[in-house]
């Protein structure tokens, strides 16, 4: 009679928060690049294989037994990427052979560490249990294209100083400043879907930095260093590294040419910006 597989005990644990990606786990068997394996024999046969791996990527562990039986799957994964780290962890119960995917819980350039161990109990002493993890490579995200231009409206802060592009630039890196309110092209902007966006580019938190971080323009790409949400006491709170910055008129400067920051949010008057043009 023929032995079916099955599958028992799935989980996944998500301890940390690092891009729009997510952990899951399927069954899983492909072609791929291997990252590193390892051997285990006899009655208690185990083995882990532990691989830095960048990604984006998805990532399989492999096991196969010259007596099968049910093998027990366990894995962590940790990503770093601009400083955040997240945290993954999960396994499975299987008859081998065995082949379990999850995908890395960073979209786009984190350095990753991924640690598997297979344990297969059989009755044979003579079991011999081979574990690889493998990796196939993911294109990193496009960037989200830009609504059609609007011609958008000012964003007014601490003193009635407006949100100004030097040179109204539309190079990436642009310094990002107040100016006194002229109406001119460099302090027109429009909010959309969380994005506040001048000449095509959007209000970027510099290199994910955090508190004091400067703010620059930057292609639009979605990430989180990139996402707005404005709050009904005038305050842009910066989705990134946990709903906690603020954009902040730094020092409650009224001088033009002062480079706009994040910092910690506290409802105050140099945090207040006004709502520009929203384009849905």
């Amino acid at each position: 009679m023929m032995q079916r597989s099955r599958r028992t005990a799935v989980y996944a644990v998500l301890t940390g928060l690092l891009t729009a990606g997510t952990l899951s786990v399927t069954m899983s068997s492909a072609h791929a690049n291997v990252a590193g394996f390892c051997n285990g024999s006899g009655t208690e046969a185990t083995c882990t294989v532990t691989e830095p791996i960048t990604a984006p990527a998805t990532v399989t562990v492999g096991a196969t037994a010259t007596d099968n039986g049910e093998a027990t799957v366990t894995w962590t994964v940790s990503c770093t990427l601009s400083g955040t780290t997240a945290k993954t962890s999960g396994g499975a119960t299987s008859q081998t052979p065995v082949s379990d995917a999850l995908t890395l819980p960073a979209t786009a350039g984190g350095q990753c560490t991924v640690s598997a161990t297979v344990t297969l109990p059989t009755t044979q002493s003579t079991n011999a249990l081979s574990v690889a993890l493998t990796y196939t490579t993911a294109a990193s995200p496009s960037p989200s294209p830009s609504p059609s231009p609007v011609a958008g409206s000012p964003v007014k802060g601490y003193a009635g100083k407006c949100l100004d592009d030097t040179d109204n630039s539309s190079a990436n890196d642009a310094k990002i400043q107040i100016w006194t309110c002229n109406g001119d092209k460099a302090q027109l902007w429009t909010y959309h879907n969380g994005e506040l966006i001048h000449n095509g580019k959007c209000l970027n938190d510099e290199a994910w930095g955090g508190n004091s971080t400067r703010q620059i323009l930057y292609t639009c790409n979605r990430a989180l260093n990139e996402l707005w949400t404005h709050l009904a006491n005038g305050e842009y709170v910066l989705n990134a590294k946990g709903y906690k910055l603020c954009l902040d008129d730094s020092g409650y400067s009224t001088k033009n040419g002062t480079q706009l920051i994040v910092y910690t949010c506290k409802d105050s008057s140099n945090q207040r910006w006004s709502l520009p043009t929203v384009v849905p």
